[in-house]
């Protein structure tokens, strides 16, 4: 039933223009932030630790920001309902997709790499810009209605989505049947505590990171990309992409985590109010 209402509600809203349907990212703001204070414990503990020489007011601006931000992302995830792919693409601008193309020409599968940061959603273009079978790994979301309509919205533009579980299998079965494919994964998340393999400094505190990304482009000879994502504007974005190695296998264990890891800490360093700060990225530490 809750579904049922969450559909129609945005099935309607969603013929508005992009600008209009902002003042739903407005109020969400006000709600979250002004009056609820949505995970803001969390937000400004974190803002705090990555950034410790800013002061209290520069913290503030960002949070502000940042709250604003993931009103505005709520909305841009389900606003591409009505749109056909001409459409968006005004909005999602890839720089520089021969970066893809170029080795899709060598016949290399490519693994992409990107964090939640800016609008990650609108991937869903990324088919219409390359000549790669565009996949994107992603763990189900429990609620299985809103689960297919999150997935049919990412698929929509031609993505196949794969399950974070069969991703490896998936994979190995596409390069055996001769297929080049660009797989894209979001790997800034926290692992759970018992599948913790590796540590780094990510914004100037220890964490844990995921080696999925490198240890897939290792085992199947794939490249790895990083996806530059930058928030151009409200409801416009910009993307490019940074070819990290080509040949994973020739490189030390951990050095393309490394690479990846730190062109993300880059992009949130030179403008840290578009990246997911309500994550509770740190929740787990080091045992000595």
């Amino acid at each position: 039933m809750g579904y049922a209402i969450a559909y129609v509600f945005l099935w309607t809203i969603t013929w508005l223009p992009l600008g209009a349907l902002f003042i739903f990212g407005d109020l969400f703001y006000l709600l979250a932030y002004r009056l609820i204070g949505y995970r803001k414990e969390i937000v400004r503990s974190n803002l705090k630790n990555s950034f410790p020489d800013k002061s209290e007011e520069d913290i503030v601006k960002i949070e502000k920001k940042f709250y604003r931000h993931l009103g505005d992302s709520f909305i841009e995830w389900f606003y591409p309902m009505h749109r056909t792919a001409e459409e968006l693409k005004p909005r999602y601008v890839f720089k520089n997709p021969e970066v893809l193309n170029n080795l899709y020409s060598k016949r290399v599968s490519v693994v992409g790499v990107l964090g939640h940061y800016g609008n990650w959603e609108w991937l869903s273009l990324l088919p219409t810009e390359v000549k790669h079978k565009v996949l994107a790994i992603h763990k189900p979301l429990k609620n299985r209605y809103f689960n297919r309509l999150i997935n049919g919205l990412r698929s929509k533009y031609g993505v196949y989505m794969v399950s974070t579980k069969e991703s490896y299998r998936k994979l190995k079965a596409e390069q055996d049947n001769g297929e080049v494919t660009l797989t894209y994964f979001l790997a800034d998340q926290s692992p759970q505590e018992s599948k913790i393999k590796y540590w780094t400094s990510f914004l100037g505190q220890d964490t844990p990171v995921f080696l999925g990304a490198e240890q897939i482009a290792t085992k199947l000879n794939m490249a790895l990309v990083f996806f530059d994502i930058r928030k151009v504007s409200r409801g416009h974005y910009e993307i490019e992409f940074e070819l990290l190695s080509e040949g994973p296998r020739r490189e030390d264990s951990f050095s393309v985590t490394e690479k990846h890891v730190r062109a993300l800490e880059k992009r949130i360093i030179e403008e840290p109010e578009w990246w997911l700060w309500s994550h509770r990225r740190w929740k787990h530490k080091r045992k000595k």
